[in-house]
């Protein structure tokens, strides 16, 4: 695929040429602002903000208070507030269950040791039986020269599916393409009334099937659309199933492969085939079903230009973290996400009192259900609340590891579209750089809210502190896998566990001039020519 050859060197310079005189220093953020806000919304009073939860509420009327306090305009469907209705789904006092016939008869799997599911949140009782047909790694990508349905016929059929990915693929056009969603799409769009993911020894290698069948009695949760069904259900498909290697390799017992040859195929590089299997599978799931309602917070600064005015950059951020346990320990989630709201109130803030409105509109929306699966940000990016075709950027604040002053920011997504010259330009005039990303194998450009404004075509960054701190005596790298490991969703992650307000403020000011240049640039941002992403969805 070809990609735009830019010479950075030269853009720079175009940049700095065009660029309004107001980009080329930023308004001093204030740090008692950003510190009272981590305080607040990671203190115990707020317990975690879990979704739909009272302290998540008060997260919520708290941010929805100081938009007004700096006098933006509301701009949810009730004043601040998009309420965004959720249903969550468990098991209903009975396991589900998954019986494979054929052969010389039928074998029970055992939930929890052979294979996990999760509660349907499309229907409270579920059942199907269907033949199987083994479809390799159930992608379509033509670009790649990949169709594992090719010859297939998996209508009114189950499709047996291997996780993961063709080492072929790049790493985040790789994830796209093996995202559970992505998968159930492309098996639905086929015909198949549901799909089977069988585990692999690489993934065995990386999280042990054990480890996932410790969350088997989680709840599901999604958002619920405006005809009452749940927003990331595939119609027609039923919940998907993932079966342990030991279990899976039955289903391949008299097919014209085994399991075992499978593997070896794919240890060599190689993409297996697919077949029809000598098997049906019966599957059932019996769930009950409770309603939760809980607000994205939306405010908007409008922009000066009379034409300009219409368009949108897009701040998010998401206000939820994942609560307090059972026994007791509230999960304060300082890092993950205060800081990152903290910031975006701050930067609205410069905005609000630069006495220069930017020529576009700037809309902040503090998001809901980020810890759910990226819920509350699809369900705005499905139903914003101004027009989709006019927003023209996305710039995420999530976690943005406020652990030392530093020396250069990360914006996952750089690559993509022309906001990572931006963002580089913004940096410089800030005296920092933009470094690349530096754990490419996490792919966390597909992992953010920013992600559900990508699957709509809109550019977007998703932007970090870097790994270069200020003080030489500080190794960043040794800092921020310090925090991942021994803080990130855990009760550690505090407000007095080491935010430094410091780099909170230099944040802050390189966010305000990425915002700054792309509100009053004359040409809305664009995705770079044959980027994967912007070909794929900004049709």
């Amino acid at each position: 695929m070809k990609r735009k050859v830019l010479l950075s060197g030269l853009l720079s310079l175009l940049l700095v040429a065009c660029m309004p005189v107001s980009t080329s220093t930023a308004p001093s953020a204030n740090i008692d602002n950003i510190s009272r806000d981590v305080n607040y919304l990671a203190s115990a009073e707020l317990a975690g903000r879990d979704t739909g939860s009272e302290g998540y509420l008060k997260a919520a009327q708290y941010v929805a208070a100081q938009f007004q306090s700096m006098g933006l305009a509301p701009a949810g469907e009730q004043g601040y507030f998009q309420d965004v209705p959720f249903r969550s789904a468990s098991w209903n006092g009975t396991e589900p269950t998954f019986v494979l016939k054929g052969g010389k008869g039928e074998v029970g799997f055992a939930f929890g040791e052979d294979f996990i599911t999760s509660p349907s949140a499309s229907s409270e009782q579920a059942r199907l039986e269907a033949e199987l047909v083994f479809v390799g790694y159930g992608i379509e990508a033509p670009d790649y020269g990949l169709d594992d349905y090719a010859g297939l016929d998996v209508k009114g059929k189950i499709a047996v599916i291997l996780s993961g990915r063709p080492k072929s693929l790049p790493s985040e056009v790789g994830a796209h393409y093996a995202s559970s969603r992505n998968k159930g799409e492309t098996a639905a769009r086929h015909g198949a009334v549901g799909y089977i993911t069988i585990y692999t020894p690489e993934r065995e290698k990386r999280r042990p099937f054990v480890r996932y069948a410790e969350h088997r009695h989680d709840e599901t949760f999604d958002w619920v659309n405006r005809k009452g069904e749940p927003g990331s259900a595939i119609p027609g498909l039923y919940p998907g199933v993932l079966l342990d290697i030991d279990a899976a390799s039955k289903l391949f017992d008299g097919a014209q492969q085994s399991l075992a040859a499978i593997f070896s195929i794919m240890e060599k590089g190689q993409n297996p085939r697919g077949f029809s299997l000598p098997y049906r599978a019966a599957l059932s799931t019996s769930s009950r079903h409770e309603e939760v309602r809980s607000p994205n917070v939306v405010a908007v600064l409008p922009g000066s230009d009379p034409v300009l005015k219409n368009e949108y950059v897009v701040f998010s951020a998401h206000l939820d973290h994942i609560g307090k346990k059972e026994d007791g320990q509230i999960y304060y989630g300082a890092q993950d996400n205060a800081a990152g709201i903290a910031v975006m109130l701050e930067t609205a803030r410069l905005f609000a009192e630069s006495g220069q409105a930017p020529r576009r509109s700037l809309l902040f929306v503090a998001v809901t259900g980020e810890e759910k699966g990226l819920l509350g940000s699809d369900y705005f990016a499905e139903y914003p609340t101004v027009p989709l075709q006019s927003i023209v950027a996305n710039i995420n604040l999530d976690m943005p590891m406020l652990l030392y002053p530093f020396r250069d920011i990360i914006a996952f997504g750089a690559e993509h579209s022309s906001l990572g010259q931006i963002a580089e330009h913004a940096a410089k005039l800030s005296g920092l750089k933009l470094s690349p990303d530096p754990m490419p194998e996490e792919v966390i450009f597909v992992r953010s809210d920013h992600y559900n404004f990508v699957r709509r075509g809109v550019p977007s960054i998703y932007l970090i502190t870097g790994r270069e701190a200020q003080d030489p005596n500080i190794d960043g790298t040794a800092k921020q896998v310090a925090f991942l490991k021994e803080s990130y969703h855990k009760p550690g992650d505090a407000p007095d566990a080491g935010v430094s307000y410091a780099a909170a403020r230099q944040f802050t000011e390189v966010n305000y001039l990425i915002a700054r240049e792309v509100a009053d640039a004359k040409d809305k941002p664009s995705w770079y020519e044959g980027d994967f992403f912007g070909d794929l969805f900004s049709q």
